[in-house]
């Protein structure tokens, strides 16, 4: 029995078990095969393109690409471009997730809503949201928040779907306990649906946060004269090939960024509500 559903009924939790070390021998093991495969990939990319065996206009040598970083790093171009877009990123994903979220909890208290919403949802979601981008841009202009919109309607729909799926899961002995002492809606909602919803919110989180990425750079694209995604087009447009890849290896920096926080936000969450990670009780 979950710990929060314990403590309402009164009952002690049971002891929980020891966490395993964060450096155990396998994970050093992982760490440093992710690690072997990295340095041999970046060794063949590196003999492959000092030796041209590949034109330079598609791969550029890993090393001139870390030169290009370091140079536009050093010159605040690129440290720039990535807090514009950073900032775009988490203030329309921030506004996804607030609106994802109550918008599930309304729609699964009452089914009445659900189904008469429900084929708008699926409509948009069958959308792609990508493609409304320019129509954003003719709405709302040129500039930050025609980015921030286009991040959150991109990023909206799978943290919505998810949670709206994680809501609807109830444990029906959970359910009859809490009935049975007497809990108020509200109460049944915080204790139960909302602690048993936190593995669906945080996997549309996850989702949510690469569509986001995907969106942010899209934004860029199109309607603003900032960001990771901007600094792209100029090098680009200056047939710049390792310019490219320094912008890719800024995203990739980025989108592991956002993995990480996630998952430190899904463990903490998942500590206060009482569950674990993977949505199995203490």
């Amino acid at each position: 029995m979950p710990e929060h559903i314990e403590k309402l009924a009164g009952v002690a939790p049971a002891m929980k078990t020891p966490r395993a070390a964060a450096w155990s021998a396998q994970r050093r093991q992982e760490w440093l095969a992710s690690a072997a495969i990295a340095i041999v990939l970046i060794g063949a990319l590196e003999l492959a393109a000092r030796n041209q065996w590949i034109s330079a206009m598609i791969v550029a040598a890993p090393s001139r690409v870390m030169a290009v970083l370091a140079e536009g790093i050093a010159d605040g171009i690129y440290l720039r471009n990535l807090a514009a877009s950073m900032g775009a990123l988490v203030a329309g994903f921030g506004l996804a997730f607030v609106v994802a979220v109550v918008t599930a909890g309304v729609l699964s208290s009452s089914r009445f809503l659900e189904r008469v919403l429900t084929p708008y949802i699926v409509a948009f979601q069958s959308m792609p949201k990508v493609a409304i981008a320019p129509l954003v841009v003719l709405w709302l202009g040129f500039g930050e928040l025609s980015k921030i919109a286009i991040v959150a309607i991109v990023c909206f729909f799978p943290m919505m779907v998810n949670t709206l799926q994680g809501l609807r899961n109830r444990n029906v002995d959970h359910y009859e306990l809490l009935q049975s002492l007497g809990a108020s809606r509200w109460q049944q909602f915080w204790k139960l649906r909302l602690p048993h919803a936190v593995p669906y919110i945080f996997a549309g989180v996850r989702i949510g946060a690469i569509f986001a990425l995907i969106g942010v750079v899209v934004a860029e694209f199109v309607g603003t004269n900032s960001g990771v995604g901007f600094a792209m087009l100029q090098a680009k447009a200056q047939f710049d090939v390792p310019g490219v890849y320094a912008c890719l290896v800024l995203l990739m920096l980025m989108g592991l960024t956002l993995n990480a926080l996630t998952t430190v936000c899904e463990r903490w969450v998942a500590a206060r509500m009482g569950t674990t990670v993977d949505g199995a009780g203490h």
